[in-house]
């Protein structure tokens, strides 16, 4: 009897022991691969679990800066807002120092918009940025249809090692870059070169003023369609009076910052808190005689180092071949150093740069002006240049603006168009529930920026 209960129990322990284990590797061969797709997910509850208890309402925003970032954070403020909360208020003001498109780095950008680097690399985060982009463009042109000038562009190799590069990103990227041989590249687009890319797909060239325009439009329309009392507003300021402006922002539950190189030259923050350098960038405008527009087989755009990219025409009542004329940017000089460029400088270099490429441009143009913008490039760090997003503690003894809950968006640098939307769409999310650890969920380095701050 007593032999017969030991074998019993010991049976049944056995029977347990192959039921648990069973169970386990049923859970391991079919369901690791459903825990790993969920593991983002399962984070992001954790971490809204643990902010819901802390957060606070948000309803009144201030935003610093109208550019890209400023209108990318407006945009996706008022959308995520219209998803999550859509029976709550919510009000926006944005404060710049100027109208909509008409200041600041932004409104004098080359308006080149995809996800490649010179040498044909896709950047960090590249595909997704261009997606999210393509949703503001089309949101701004319902209102301004003439912000996108061209549904493509080419970038063109001028080496071999260039190249060698630029057909490993089409066989990369079919659905984005295609090879054009030089003689397709000579007959239908008027550039002589070793070949290059054709970019489409979404890569297209925007008129940065025109869809910054469009884009305020349209915030302003999904706001009125929010909820009844919702807003966005936008207030010139004088940037240099910071108690003013201070006053102002006393009344907002949050702060975002996206004055790019107005942050540090009205001393919004402090000049050492952050891995940037300022860079100044002259572009040049050219407009070329109608009677020359024979010379041009096809007016696009083109990046090569420098770019050459075309721009609406100048709609003049004392000149009535004004929307005739052909026009174009040729851009951009790369100046750090405080005194920028003369002007013969600034074609010197430029024309040394594209000649080659559009002789006709520098022999028949005729340069209408130089614009220049001052923008705020971040270091280069392991995914390349990143724009700057995140909770900013100032230090009162340093910083002309002080707020409890302030944000940062900056350091878009060159990348403006193709980062905006999609860095722009985080942060909002982040600063909408008061959370900043879900710009984690997305970017899990999001603050590499904290651990290569200036000395």
């Amino acid at each position: 009897i007593v032999v017969s209960i030991i074998v019993a129990r010991t049976m049944q322990r056995r029977c347990y022991t192959t039921i648990a284990m069973s169970v386990l590797c049923c859970y391991c061969v079919g369901g690791i691969t459903g825990f790993a797709n969920n593991a983002a997910t399962i984070r992001s509850t954790r971490l809204m679990a643990t902010s819901s208890s802390t957060a606070r309402h948000i309803e009144n925003v201030a935003i610093i800066g109208g550019g890209l970032a400023g209108l990318s954070a407006a945009y996706h403020l008022i959308d995520i807002a219209t998803e999550t909360r859509p029976n709550e208020q919510l009000h926006i003001t944005i404060y710049d120092k100027t109208q909509v498109g008409c200041g600041g780095a932004s409104s004098v950008a080359g308006g080149l918009m995809h996800p490649f680097s010179p040498r044909g690399k896709l950047i960090h985060h590249g595909q997704s940025a261009l997606e999210q982009s393509k949703v503001l463009v089309q949101a701004a042109a319902k209102h301004r249809p003439t912000c996108v000038l061209r549904d493509h562009l080419y970038r063109v190799a001028l080496s071999d090692k260039n190249v060698v590069q630029l057909q490993d990103t089409a066989s990369k990227y079919p659905e984005l870059a295609t090879w054009i041989s030089k003689e397709d590249l000579h007959d239908n687009v008027g550039i002589d070169c070793l070949g290059g890319l054709k970019l489409s797909n979404g890569c297209q060239v925007i008129h940065v003023p025109t869809y910054l325009e469009g884009l305020l439009e349209e915030i302003k329309k999904k706001a009125k369609r929010l909820t009844t009392g919702s807003s966005v507003n936008w207030e010139v300021i004088k940037p240099n009076d910071h108690q003013a402006l201070s006053q102002k922002l006393k009344k907002y539950d949050s702060v975002i910052l996206s004055a790019g190189s107005g942050l540090l030259h009205n001393n919004f923050i402090e000049e050492d808190s952050l891995p940037v350098q300022l860079v100044r960038g002259q572009s040049i405008e050219i407009g070329l005689p109608t009677d020359e527009k024979k010379s041009l087989i096809k007016n696009d755009a083109v990046l090569c180092g420098k770019y050459i990219s075309p721009l609406p025409s100048l709609a003049q009542d004392n000149d009535p071949q004004a929307n005739a004329r052909q026009r174009y940017v040729i851009g951009a000089t790369h100046e750090f150093k405080s005194t920028p460029l003369t002007s013969t400088e600034v074609t010197e270099e430029l024309r040394s740069r594209t000649y080659e490429l559009a002789p006709h441009l520098w022999d028949e143009g005729v340069v209408d002006k130089i614009t220049n913008g001052v923008r705020m490039q971040s270091n280069r760090g392991a995914f390349g240049r990143m724009p700057i997003i995140g909770q900013y503690n100032s230090d009162a003894a340093e910083s002309e603006l002080n707020h409890e809950h302030m944000w940062l968006f900056t350091g878009l640098s060159s990348r403006g168009l193709i980062y905006h939307a999609v860095f722009g769409r985080w942060l909002a999310n982040a600063v909408l529930h008061d959370n900043e650890t879900l710009l984690q969920n997305e970017f899990k380095e999001f603050d590499w920026w904290r651990r290569k701050q200036k000395k």
